[in-house]
Parts: structure tokens; C-alpha cells; sequence
């Protein structure tokens, strides 16, 4: 591909002189690339170059045995898969299954019993349910020529969710991806459908998430009816007033500040709550400290043996607040948002930690939102005739719900549901936290105590973190909302111009933020709980780089042309023939290899500096995860920092699809292979990497070649 020429065909080769359209009258191909749907070659040859080079007998040569193909092989063992996919794939186009040199951890893949991929359909046009196979289907290896109209809402047993433009899985990735007729990248239980007929001009890719039912099972859980009317007699049946105790204490400041000491007339950390005080508290919060506070009972040396060998009930738990919490939205307190916010962090499951969040996450927080804005959080509230302690909450809650929204939707890919003009509370400040002198000096004092050490982090994290989230807001509002995206997803210049105060925000916030974040670039450091602490505010940071990036990689490559819609349910006996005779006379099928749609010459150094950098803002990912030892995952971490680690993986991807040069694909390879190896090493101590390594090994399993259009150089590297 020539990098710096115009290419008047829009990125795709002009058709060789020898070359033999599929299914042509006047020059029809042989029988093996007409059942692949390929373009066939002669170049004077008496067999077609495909057949050559496969060894496979041609029908030019008048073989008496003809190649006709085999259906696709089951594949019963990781030992198998790869010798089945060089069978059925043609030669030069796939390489064997990328799997990195991993030196220590390697994955061991399930074996799977593969059956085909099935869809029923009336000729009638009655659609009836469509059968996904519940298991790994393997990839499609023909070229086709258009997409099948078919319902998205009538998929027995799967839902579905759109793929927002700034998700963890990238529109402008999957633009490049090798979907079936039907419009379909398959993989084990969640699978991407092209929407079909985009992009177009100004118009974004559209892809949908479609996931087994089954995979929601546990989030579908539903509290049984006596749990609505839940007394605290009979929540102090499932945790103990002793118990409780310890685990307000173990929670009640930590590092998302949603709860007011005041409230449990705590004058300072290290106290225990009175029992009566818990009285007055209402059930739903108090289920949802309990449960917010258990996974750190380990650090109590009471609860660390009480619950060693019994522990709480924190599922039952969850489906209580998630349960009191709808009930309580009809007559909301502050409680109620801020068992709600909790509930939104709660630990997910083994099994849940690889599937993307489900509808129900976003429309628990646009429940939230209206919960608070009902409650007139989106008002300053320092004018108004309130008590200090509960002036301090709500601006506090308000800004953990700004933030939960801003971060959320970012990487959900979903609208905001809270407007910059709709709401006018300040910045926070340190008054919005102090309750006591001790912690006041504590601030003050360059090196404070251990027993403040925690608070004074939480206060400052707090506060980094929310003003963070403003730059997340604009990014997102300026990047990748729906009519920002559609402007700027074809205009490089455009989105350069945007990016670059963007990152200058981001250049400013780091240089205001803790010495704990700048410090994290050096390998010796080791300033313990801050450390710690300040994991999740450098990971955030890293991540706006790396959706600053993302958006200038869209316009720097062009999008495929979208295939023709074609309904399948007025299909005519011989009329299909004649429709891919025309649509192959205008589309050349087998060419979808991504080209850039910028000049990379000397003269603009604009796309190269461009990738440099965003090569480089991978790489710095990549170091702070290979930074992270065991014990970093100990402390609290936003439930949707898991969507963050998948959100990386597709970066990552994504400069290996779109490398320009083979050079750039070595070092994309690189970042992928030792990215791949991260994930493996720090899901040892934590599921949140699952999500990630997931979306990284499902195009991996059998060639990313066979799930994406591949430049010949990207190829190349991967085959090498």
C-alpha cells in the first residue's frame, strides 16, 4: 500500500487484467473460488493461483477430481484448531492462531465441542427465532458480497445493546472486522452484528453487543417479597450489631466519600458507631455498608476470623438495597442515593467479570440522577439555611453522582444524563470533609500520622479525581457524543485541533495532582497506602490520553464501503444469482484492507507525530500495570475500572489493525503481546483484568486475520 499517494479508487486496488470475477458469465471462475466467493487468477496458468498454491486440484485443468471443499471442521482440542484453520483458510490470507511467547504465564484454552452456526428463516418472510449456538462458533471464511436484512429484537435467548462511540469495544475497530452475511462477528456467547448500511458520510459505524441471556443471570437475581419490608431485627439476624460495628468503622471514610461521620456521630476515624445510633439509620444504607464494607474484613482481626469460617450473606444483601432502594425512589432521602451509589460499586462476581455491563447498570444511574436532582443536589447548597454536616453531603454526593454519570458514560458509550448547564455547585474543598481538629492539622502537617494517613489521601484523591472528571466531560461532549463524532470522525485536522487543549487539561492536572502520581514513573518508588491510593487516579489519567488518541486514529484511516442490504425474505429462485453477479461487478469484495486516508510524508508530520505519541501513551499504560504488585488491588477501586482494562485492549488492537508501516505493526505487536501477558499475571489477584483479556483473546483464538481486514504488512508481522 502506497502510504503517501492519492488513491482514487477510495483505499481499494484496481482489479488485475487476468483476474475472474465471482460468478461473471463471460469469465467464470473455477469451482473452489466460486464456493469461496473468491476472485480467481489465472495469469496465463492453466490452473488459477489459489489452486496452486493450496495444492487442490482446479477445474481449469479438467482434473478428474475436483475440489469442492469440505464443510468446516469440528474442532474438539486447542491442539486441532490451528491445523483446521490453515485447512479451510486460503493460503497468504491467514496466519496460524496468535498466540504472544508468553514467558511465563501461558493461557490454556477450553476445549470446545463446535457446532455450526444455525439461523432459521421462512421463505414466507415470518420470522422465526434465531438459534445461536451456545458455545465458540468458528470464524467465517467467506467474502460476501451483501448483508441479510434480519430482526435484532427477535434473537431467542440473546439480548442486545449498541456499541456507543466511545465503549470499551471501538466502532471504528470493529469497522474493520469480517462479519458474516448475516452481519455477524461470532465468538464464544457475545457477539458484535453490524447494524449494516453505515458508515456513510457523517454518519458513525453501528454495531450492536449480542449476549446469551444467560450470562445476566446473576445481575437478574431478584429479592424475594419479605426483604421489601425488611426490619432491623432482621438485618441484624444476617450481620451481627458487633459485626456491624467494625464494618462501619472499616468503611465509613473510604476513598468514595459518600457517607457522613456526622450521621453516625463519629468525631474521628477508629471509633465504633453506638448501636442506637444504628437504630435510627435507615435499613437500605446500612445493608449497603455492610456489603460495600466486607470484602476489607480481612483488615479487622475480629472479622477476619468471624467471617473466616461464616461469612455474611453479601448477595442477599445487594438484592436488598437494589430492592429498598427502587421501593425508597418513590419516597427518596439522601439515604436512598447513597445506598444507590454504593450499590452501583459492588463487587461483581467471578462469572460476571468478563461480559460488559448490562442495560440495567445504565438505568440504575439515570434512577440515581433523578434522585438527585429531585432532591435539589444540582443547587449550591452553602446559602441555604441546612445544617453543616448535611450541607457537606450533598455536595459531596452530588459530585460522586456527577462522576459516576461522566465515567460511566464515557466508557458505556451512552449520553450523559447530567447537562453542564443544568447545575451550579462548586468545586469541593477541604471544608467539605473536615469534622474534626485532628484531621484539620493532619491536612496542614507535611507528613501526617498514620492514623490520618488514610483520611488525608481519601480527602485529596477525592478531590483530584472530581476535577478529572470535569476534563472527562468535555472530552467526551467535544470527542465522542453523537454529533461531535459524526463531524470529526472523517476530519483529522478537526479532531487535532480539539485534542490538543485536551491534553493540555490533562498536562495540567497532572502537574497540580499528588507527588504519588508524578512519582509512579520511577521503579523505585514505594510510598505504601499512597501508592496504593493512587493507582486508580493514573490509571483515569492515562485513560482520557488514550480516548484523546482513539478519536485522532479514526480519520487517519478509511472505513470500508458498507455491503448492500439485500432481504432475504422476497428471495426468487434464480434472482440471487443475478443480484451478486451486479453487486460483484461493483464492489470488490475480497479488498477491504484498511488505507489511510491522511498524507504521512515528511511535508505533514501531523499523523506521524500523532501515532508516535499514542504508541507511546500505550506503553505507559502498560508500564503502570506491570508496576502493580499484588497488594494493589487490596483497596477500593470503581466497579467500572474492569471496563477501563477492556477499553486498553481495544486501543491496543486498534494500532495493530491500523498500522500503517511494518514497522509500527511490529511495535503494535509488541504492546498486544506483553499486554496480553499483564492480564494474565495481575488476574491472578483480581477479576477485574477478565473483561480485557477476554476481548483480547477472542480475536486472537484462531488469527486476528480470520476477525479483521488486514493491511498486508500487519499480515506479514503476524505471520512472521
Amino acid at each position: 500500500m502506497e502510504l503517501g499517494s492519492s488513491n482514487p479508487t477510495n483505499g481499494r486496488r484496481r482489479r488485475p487484467i487476468n483476474s475472474r470475477p465471482y460468478r461473471s458469465k463471460r469469465h467464470p471462475p473455477c469451482n473452489e473460488c466460486r464456493r469461496k466467493k473468491l476472485r480467481c487468477q489465472t495469469d496465463g496458468h492453466l490452473s488459477c493461483q489459489r489452486c496452486l498454491a493450496t495444492g487442490c486440484p482446479c477445474s481449469f485443468a479438467n482434473s478428474a477430481h475436483q475440489c469442492h471443499g469440505a464443510a468446516l471442521p469440528r474442532l474438539n482440542s486447542s491442539a486441532t484448531r490451528q491445523e483446521a484453520t490453515v485447512d479451510y483458510m486460503e493460503i497468504g490470507e491467514v496466519p496460524t492462531v496468535q498466540q504472544p511467547q508468553a514467558r511465563q504465564h501461558p493461557v490454556d484454552l477450553p476445549s470446545f465441542d463446535i457446532p455450526a452456526f444455525n439461523l432459521v428463516e421462512d421463505l414466507s418472510g415470518n420470522m422465526n427465532p434465531h438459534l445461536f449456538t451456545p458455545y465458540m462458533t468458528c470464524p467465517v471464511t467467506e467474502r460476501y458480497i451483501h448483508q441479510k436484512i434480519q430482526t435484532l429484537d427477535g434473537l431467542e435467548g440473546f439480548s442486545y445493546q449498541v456499541v456507543g462511540a466511545s465503549g470499551e469495544s471501538d466502532p471504528w475497530l470493529l469497522r474493520h472486522g469480517k462479519f458474516n452475511d448475516r452481519g455477524f462477528l461470532l465468538s464464544h456467547e457475545v457477539h458484535f452484528r453490524n447494524a449494516g448500511g453505515v458508515p456513510l458520510d457523517e454518519k458513525i459505524p453501528v454495531h450492536f453487543l449480542v449476549t446469551a441471556d444467560r450470562l445476566f443471570e446473576p445481575s437478574k437475581q431478584g429479592p424475594e417479597t419479605p426483604h421489601l419490608s425488611l426490619t432491623y431485627d432482621e438485618l441484624n439476624s444476617l450481620v451481627s450489631l458487633e459485626c456491624a460495628q467494625r464494618l462501619i468503622m472499616l468503611f465509613i471514610f473510604p476513598r468514595l466519600p459518600v457517607i457522613s461521620r456526622s450521621q453516625f456521630d463519629l468525631a474521628a476515624s477508629g471509633t465504633a458507631p453506638d448501636q442506637c445510633i444504628l437504630q435510627r439509620t435507615p435499613v437500605c444504607l446500612l445493608a449497603a455498608i455492610y456489603a460495600s464494607a466486607e470484602p476489607f474484613s480481612k483488615f479487622d482481626d475480629y472479622l477476619s476470623i468471624v467471617y473466616a469460617y461464616c461469612p455474611p450473606p453479601t448477595d442477599r444483601l445487594w438484592r436488598i438495597v437494589l430492592a429498598l432502594v427502587s421501593r425508597d425512589g418513590h419516597t427518596p432521602h439522601l439515604a436512598t442515593l447513597q445506598a444507590g451509589i454504593l450499590y452501583l460499586h459492588r463487587p461483581v462476581s467471578a462469572a460476571e467479570s468478563a461480559v460488559a455491563d448490562s442495560v440495567s447498570v445504565w438505568s440504575v444511574v439515570g434512577m440515581l440522577v433523578g434522585i438527585a436532582t429531585s432532591l435539589g443536589l444540582q443547587f449550591e447548597c452553602r446559602p441555604m439555611g441546612l445544617p453543616v454536616w448535611e450541607r457537606r453531603i450533598r455536595r459531596r454526593l452530588w459530585w460522586a453522582i456527577y462522576a459516576e454519570d461522566k465515567w460511566r458514560s464515557l466508557l458505556m458509550g451512552r449520553p450523559p444524563y447530567i447537562k453542564d448547564d443544568e447545575w451550579d455547585v462548586t468545586n469541593l474543598d477541604d471544608d467539605d470533609f473536615l469534622v474534626s481538629d485532628s484531621l484539620r492539622d493532619a491536612l496542614q502537617r507535611s507528613s501526617p500520622d498514620d492514623q490520618c494517613q488514610h483520611e488525608v489521601w481519601s480527602v485529596q484523591s477525592f478531590q483530584h479525581f472530581i476535577r478529572l472528571s470535569r476534563v472527562a466531560d468535555e472530552l467526551q461532549h467535544s470527542l465522542y457524543a453523537l454529533k461531535s463524532a459524526q463531524r470529526l470522525c472523517s476530519d483529522f485536522q478537526a479532531t487535532l485541533d480539539i485534542a490538543r487543549p485536551l491534553l493540555q487539561k490533562l498536562k495540567e492536572w497532572y502537574d497540580q495532582s499528588p507527588a504519588s502520581i508524578r512519582q509512579r514513573t520511577r521503579l523505585s518508588i514505594d510510598i505504601g497506602n499512597m501508592s496504593s491510593q493512587s493507582n486508580y487516579l493514573h490509571f483515569s489519567y492515562i485513560l482520557l490520553e488514550i480516548f484523546i488518541f482513539r478519536a485522532l486514529l479514526r480519520p487517519m484511516v478509511r472505513s470500508p464501503t458498507p455491503l448492500p442490504l439485500f432481504e432475504e425474505a422476497h428471495d426468487i429462485p434464480g434472482f440471487r444469482d443475478h443480484v451478486n453477479d451486479l453487486f460483484t461487478q461493483i464492489f470488490e469484495v475480497d479488498e477491504f484492507e484498511p488505507s489511510l486516508a491522511i498524507n504521512m510524508s515528511e511535508e505533514s508530520r501531523n499523523g506521524s507525530a500523532v501515532l508516535k505519541e499514542a504508541e507511546s501513551c500505550a506503553a505507559k499504560m502498560l508500564r503502570l500495570a506491570m508496576r502493580i504488585d499484588h497488594g494493589g488491588f487490596s483497596g477500593f477501586w470503581f466497579s467500572w475500572s474492569r471496563i477501563v482494562f477492556a477499553t486498553v485492549t481495544n486501543f491496543m488492537m486498534l494500532l495493530l489493525v491500523q498500522a500503517p508501516t511494518k514497522d509500527y505493526a511490529v511495535r503494535a505487536k509488541s504492546l498486544v503481546d506483553l499486554w496480553r501477558e499483564t492480564l494474565q499475571n495481575l488476574s491472578k489477584s483480581s477479576p477485574m483484568m477478565n473483561l480485557g483479556l477476554v476481548r483480547l483473546n477472542g480475536p486472537l483464538w484462531a488469527g486476528l486475520s480470520t476477525n479483521y481486514n488486514l493491511p498486508r504488512h500487519v499480515k506479514e508481522v503476524l505471520d512472521e
